[in-house]
C-alpha cells in the first residue's frame, strides 16, 4: 500500500466525540509516516469579575481538557504517529485552527462535524467548520461523529 501523501495533519480537540473520531481518523491517515497535531482551543469566559477567574477558569479546562486527551489516546493506537496537543486561546475557533494548521506547515485538517447551526442548515455543517473550509487553502476532511462510535481510536 502507497504511503499517504499526508504527512503533518492538524485535528481541532475538545473532547466532544466528533473530537474524538476527527483524532482517529487523522492517526490512520498518518499511518507512522507523520505527526498529528492536536489543538485545544480554549475559550476565556466573557463574564467574569477578576482576571484570577479567568485565570482560574482557563486553566482548568486545560486540565480536563488534557486528561481526556491523554485517557484518549490511552486506547489508541498510533503505529508510530507523532501526536501532541497544543493550546490556543480564542473565542474564534476556526480562526486558531487556520492559523495553527499555517505556522506548521500542515498538510490536511480534520475536523470534527458538530451539530448544525441555524445560519448554515444548507450546508449541514458548524460555524467552525464552515470557517475553516472557507477559509482553508489545504484539504479538509469533515468527519461525523454519528458514524463512528466515540471510543473508537484504536486503528483498523
Amino acid at each position: 500500500m502507497p504511503a499517504t501523501p499526508f504527512h503533518r495533519i492538524l485535528t481541532a480537540w475538545d473532547a466532544s466525540p466528533a473530537a474524538h473520531t476527527a483524532l482517529s481518523i487523522a492517526m490512520n491517515i498518518a499511518d507512522g509516516n507523520g505527526t498529528v497535531i492536536a489543538l485545544a482551543v480554549l475559550t476565556p469566559p466573557q463574564h467574569t469579575e477578576t482576571g484570577g477567574e479567568t485565570s482560574r477558569d482557563v486553566t482548568s479546562q486545560q486540565q480536563w481538557l488534557q486528561t481526556q486527551f491523554r485517557e484518549a489516546l490511552g486506547t489508541a493506537t498510533s503505529h508510530g504517529t507523532r501526536v501532541r496537543l497544543e493550546w490556543s486561546e480564542s473565542v474564534d475557533i476556526g480562526k486558531q485552527l487556520l492559523e495553527c494548521a499555517a505556522l506548521h506547515g500542515c498538510d490536511l485538517i480534520v475536523i470534527g462535524r458538530h451539530g448544525e447551526d441555524s445560519r448554515l442548515r444548507t450546508s449541514g455543517i458548524g460555524p467552525v467548520a464552515h470557517e475553516v473550509c472557507e477559509g482553508s487553502d489545504l484539504p479538509v476532511l469533515l468527519v461525523d461523529a454519528t458514524r463512528s462510535p466515540r471510543n473508537s481510536l484504536a486503528a483498523p
